[in-house]
């Protein structure tokens, strides 16, 4: 015991000092002084005195595990206020997004910054990990993006600033994929700068499809990298799919991933469907496909165009 406890049991006069254990960790002590009756502690009394002491245990414990999970509900309410509550949308554009924690808190990040009427930027991040460490990295490259994102700031310039902020603000094991691309709707030219990231896929209206890889490596490790830019330009009909592992990496019960080749076929049987339900033909399909169970974050981001 502590000096301090041990001292305030001497002068308690305390009989029977017993441990309040919790999954093996000591938590703390009931002290019970002599009985009234001058009489020692039996058997019966000891039991008694255990059954008592398991009680308080879990008493403790379940007001722990109470206080840390109103913490996480708060954290996973205040990581939900910083992903856009309405989607911004361009004229001749239809832009749609889906996020679903695997757990209470999320690595996954989403967002969609319209700068005027003509141009807007998508971007799509995941976090290495998950829980709540993933969420806090994960702020800090929202903070990074929402610094930085401009119509004329090129999307290889802003990967290379936001890499330099999560350089300076990640542990030597931590990484973080990340795809950003600006459109312009009046041309429908769509540049690109791809950080590691799953490639997106442009489906075109026959059918056809492409991914979006060109870019660079994973934001963390290389705080000097300088990113590659790609560019494609869109047209009515073509359909543009962002997501994160969490959709193609999903297991069924039987252990099989979901796949990009899945993902792919599917997003070309629904090609002429809106972009709001190509979101909900993708996650439907997905939750489908493994059980509900989401082994990971998943999220997506759907670019269709009128």
């Amino acid at each position: 015991m502590p000096e301090e406890e041990k001292q305030e049991g001497a002068e308690a006069d305390d009989t029977l000092i017993v441990p309040i254990k919790v999954k093996g960790e000591l938590i703390g002590f009931i002290c019970i002084g002599s009985k009234l009756s001058g009489e020692q502690y039996d058997q019966d009394d000891t039991r008694f005195i255990d059954a008592i002491v398991d009680q308080v245990g879990t008493g403790i414990n379940n007001l722990r595990a109470r206080g840390q999970q109103y913490e996480l509900e708060e954290a996973r309410d205040i990581q939900r206020g910083l992903l856009p509550k309405t989607i911004p949308q361009l004229q001749g554009y239809e832009i749609s997004g889906a996020w679903r924690p695997a757990h209470v808190v999320s690595g996954d990040y989403f967002d969609v910054l319209k700068f005027d009427e003509g141009s807007a930027a998508l971007c799509i991040a995941d976090v290495s990990g998950k829980g709540m460490p993933a969420a806090l990295l994960m702020s800090n490259v929202q903070a990074a993006v929402k610094a930085f994102a401009t119509a004329t700031a090129s999307p290889a310039e802003l990967c290379e600033k936001v890499n330099r902020v999560v350089c300076s603000n990640t542990a030597e094991d931590k990484f973080i994929t990340f795809f950003y691309c600006l459109l312009d709707a009046a041309t429908g030219k769509l540049t690109y700068a791809n950080a590691g990231h799953n490639a997106p896929i442009l489906i075109r209206r026959d059918g056809t499809s492409l991914q979006l890889e060109r870019g660079g490596t994973v934001l963390g490790p290389f705080p000097e990298w300088e990113f590659e830019q790609g560019e494609t330009r869109l047209y009515p009909g073509d359909r543009v799919l962002l997501f994160t592992d969490g959709i193609t990496e999903v297991r069924n019960p039987d252990g099989e991933e979901f796949g990009e080749q899945r993902l792919n076929a599917l997003l070309i049987r629904n090609r002429e469907l809106s972009a709001d339900e190509i979101e909900q033909a993708v996650m439907t399909t997905v939750a489908e496909f493994s059980g509900g169970d989401f082994q990971d974050d998943a999220t997506l981001i759907v670019l269709s165009v009128n």
